[in-house]
């Protein structure tokens, strides 16, 4: 038996198959988390075995600080002990051990798809999502009873509401860097009600994004809205009375609503229920590396939007490389000073945010992967999206960022670069 070091503990490493067997992972996290929710929409539709372990100020000061060197969440625990954070690595983590059935089309055209949507849902969904969870007073009781039974389940439901309000103010004062003010909050709930539509449009039509199998772009929409956008009560109310399509997808998203899905239904075969079985052609991604027509709104509206964001970022951190960073320093703050973006007809203030060059780099980094035919099937596309040669094709050569222990570096290719 061998012995490695994993995040800042030693664990005993034993064979594949004995890691494995009759062991399961565990998923640190919390209801009112929207990357948790990723994370376990993932697992419930891949069938594999979890754990779910409340985020406790216990779990958070005793395990997650001292093994991710930062209280965040969600955390996957795998059975040899591997600890792995953030959901786009614990499901790329997750996805090599559990490739059937794959949540990435074959196809050039739906697999740039699902990446950008994952890029949209995790970066630019958080937009709605923290603004109706903040926006609204009605809500608090609801928000401070919930993180308060997260963190400590144990005291009573006074206590719990006590101590979510002395903790809380951390998450509502990222509004302004998000951008989220009173001035934008209007345009923002307008583009939310628009987006709804257009998703309960194409739900009314395809199981899921890509067609009749989920992809990664489908855990990443799921987990966002069901934390913030269906939990909670004013926006859940929204959704409810105004996209119940939209609702009962999220729902099914999450594991709890089989049936809003037309092809888990049932029917009568010799007087008993069956299930109802149906071909590759109903239950896999669209043919022929079809992108549904009905998805198309919700991409043109969404790039449009968040597309310009992420343009302005990379001229900024490439300006802050070329002027701050060094071989022996090139780890990044979260946030890099601030710049101008718009939504609807308000332009305001918001932070530079270093980490949504680390997501977009996963769509460019799968549009390098294609060959040469690959990449011009792809462009044809694109050409019909906002900005979108300009965002899928992307040189990010000069501001690459890596995730090293879990912290944001400028990748040492970059620096090198960004001295040329």
């Amino acid at each position: 038996m061998t012995a490695r070091l994993v995040g800042r503990r030693l664990f005993a490493t034993r064979s594949v198959a004995e890691e494995f067997k009759g062991n399961m992972y565990q998923l640190i996290g919390g209801e009112p988390s929207p990357y948790t929710g990723k994370v376990r929409s993932y697992l419930i539709h891949k069938k594999i075995k979890f754990e779910r372990v409340q985020a406790t100020l216990e779990i958070y000061s005793g395990f997650i600080k001292p093994q991710v060197g930062w209280t965040v969440i969600p955390v996957l625990v795998a059975p040899n002990r591997d600890v792995i954070q953030d959901s786009t690595d614990i499901i790329n983590y997750l996805e090599k051990r559990h490739p059937e059935p794959s949540i990435i089309p074959e196809g050039p055209r739906q697999k740039i798809a699902a990446k950008l949507l994952e890029l949209l849902a995790d970066e630019w969904l958080v937009q709605p999502a923290m603004h109706y969870r903040w926006a609204f007073p009605e809500s608090m009781p609801f928000i401070k009873q919930e993180f308060g039974r997260m963190i400590m389940p144990k005291e009573s439901h006074e206590s719990q509401r006590h101590i979510a309000e002395s903790g809380y103010g951390k998450f509502k004062g990222m509004l302004p860097g998000l951008g989220i003010t009173e001035k934008t909050g209007p345009e923002i709930e307008r583009s939310w009600k628009r987006l709804m539509y257009e998703l309960s449009e194409h739900f009314d039509k395809h199981p899921y994004l890509l067609g009749g199998r989920p992809c990664i772009g489908d855990f990443a929409f799921g987990g966002m809205i069901y934390a913030h956008l269906f939990r909670d009560p004013v926006p859940g109310f929204l959704m409810k009375t105004t996209a119940p399509v939209l609702s009962a997808w999220c729902e099914h998203m999450n594991g709890i609503l089989p049936e809003a899905n037309r092809n888990n239904i049932h029917t009568l075969e010799n007087g008993f229920p069956v299930r109802e079985n149906h071909d590759s052609s109903v239950t896999d991604f669209c043919e022929n590396d079809e992108i549904p027509e009905s998805l198309m709104p919700i991409l043109k509206h969404m790039m449009s939007e968040f597309a310009p964001i992420l343009l302005s970022t990379k001229i900024n951190l490439m300006d802050y490389i070329k002027n701050n960073v060094t071989s022996e320093n090139r780890k990044l703050p979260r946030l890099i000073g601030t710049h101008q973006y718009t939504i609807g007809d308000v332009t305001e203030s918001r932070s530079i945010n270093p980490f949504n060059i680390w997501m977009w780099q996963q769509v460019t980094d799968t549009y390098q992967s294609l060959s040469k035919d690959e990449k011009s099937s792809v462009d044809s596309w694109l050409s019909s999206l906002p900005h979108g040669q300009d965002i899928v094709a992307a040189d990010l050569s000069h501001c690459r960022v890596a995730r090293e222990k879990n912290f944001l570096h400028v990748d040492p290719s970059s620096f090198t670069m960004s001295k040329l």
